[in-house]
Formats: structure tokens, sequence, C-alpha cells
């Protein structure tokens, strides 16, 4: 049987830092419809939700695993090797279905080609910027550019701009998940203690209805 304590003290001290963002029901979503769920192309949410970050605490962490085997979980399915399964103290990171979670000390590279005048970077959350050129010039982050962490896109300084439409980026960015293998029963509650058993569940990288 899985210790509580035993697996707090390994959250804290073993786990990583993430960022946590709530999905919530989005007002397209009708309950009636027997699509209920699906993605409709609503211009204020993915797939019938919408996201609110849940600011956590700097010491509040979690354990991400990677499936090293393959194997059937009772509650979550057939798990793949490679496959990411997140761990929580449920008082701390409350997760539920279709939530997102960007792992922020993780690094993903990535050479992406920019159009000059619409700056921004595609991946939600970059964290750093590598190199930015096009054909001819290879530019000089503070003095060409400055990298706008927080708007995720290039900003150019003065007159010192790419001489085509377009220039190559390349940077890292927090990698983001789906959280969709949520068990069926919630964390439990552990006799003579004010808190709850940990929950697991699923990290995917794409959302099921991309495929």
């Amino acid at each position: 049987m899985l210790n509580p304590v035993a697996c707090q003290q390994l959250i804290s001290t073993q786990g990583e830092r993430i960022r946590w963002l709530e999905a919530l029901p989005c007002d397209c979503r009708d309950p009636g419809d027997p699509d209920y769920g699906d993605h409709r192309g609503c211009a204020k949410c993915q797939y019938g939700y919408v996201y609110r970050e849940r600011v956590l605490g700097p010491d509040v962490r979690a354990m991400v695993t990677q499936v090293r085997r393959e194997f059937i979980h009772r509650e979550l399915g057939f798990l793949q090797v490679g496959e990411l399964l997140i761990t929580t103290m449920a008082e701390e990171i409350p997760l539920g279905n279709w939530d997102r979670v960007v792992l922020v000390e993780r690094a993903m590279p990535k050479k992406e080609i920019v159009r000059f005048g619409d700056d921004e970077l595609a991946e939600d959350f970059p964290t750093a910027v590598l190199s930015v050129a096009d054909a001819d010039t290879e530019f000089v982050q503070a003095h060409d550019y400055r990298f706008d962490d927080v708007g995720g896109k290039i900003v150019w300084l003065g007159q010192r701009t790419p001489a085509g439409s377009i220039y190559t980026v390349h940077y890292y960015y927090a990698p983001v998940y789906w959280y969709v293998g949520a068990p069926m029963q919630t964390a439990r509650p552990i006799r003579g203690r004010a808190m709850r058993m940990p929950q697991s569940g699923k990290l995917e990288i794409k959302h099921p209805v991309e495929g």
C-alpha cells in the first residue's frame, strides 16, 4: 500500500515545479447535445474548455515519471513505454481531466521560421532564445533584438531588422501536456490525518482529437 507521507516527502525532494492550467467548461458547450464536449471551433476555447492558470506556491512540486515497461493499470488502462505519469498531493494540485500541465524545468529545442511583423513564436511557453538569423545575417540579442518571454515573441530594436520577410529562431520551450488519464475515483482521505492520498494520472502531448 502506498505510504502517503513517504510519497509527499519524495515529491518535495525529487519532484519538479510545474505550471497548472485548470480546464473550465466553455459556455459554447451544451450538456443536452449528443456531441457534448467535442471541439466546435469556438474562438474562446480549446476543445470545449477555457483555461485559467492557478498560481502554485514556490515549494509545490509534482512527480513526473516515464513508463519503462508496458503494463495494464487497473484505472488508467494500457500504458506504453515512454508515456508520462504525474503524481501530486491532492491538497496542493487537484488535477482534473483536460487540465494542462507545463513542465517548466524541462527544455525542448525547436527551430522555427517566423514572419517579420508577426514575431510571436508558435510554442506557448518559450523559455530562451539560442539564435535568430535570416539567410544573410545572424542577429545579436540585446543589440538587434530582445526576447519577450512573457509575450513569447521576438522584439526588434531600432532599425536592425531582417532583410527579407522571414527569419529563423532557434529556441527552447517548456513542453505542455494534457492531463487525460485521471483515475475514476477521487483521492481518498487518510484516516486520522488532515490530508488525502496522492493522486496519479497520465499526461499526453497531444489532445485525443488531434490524434
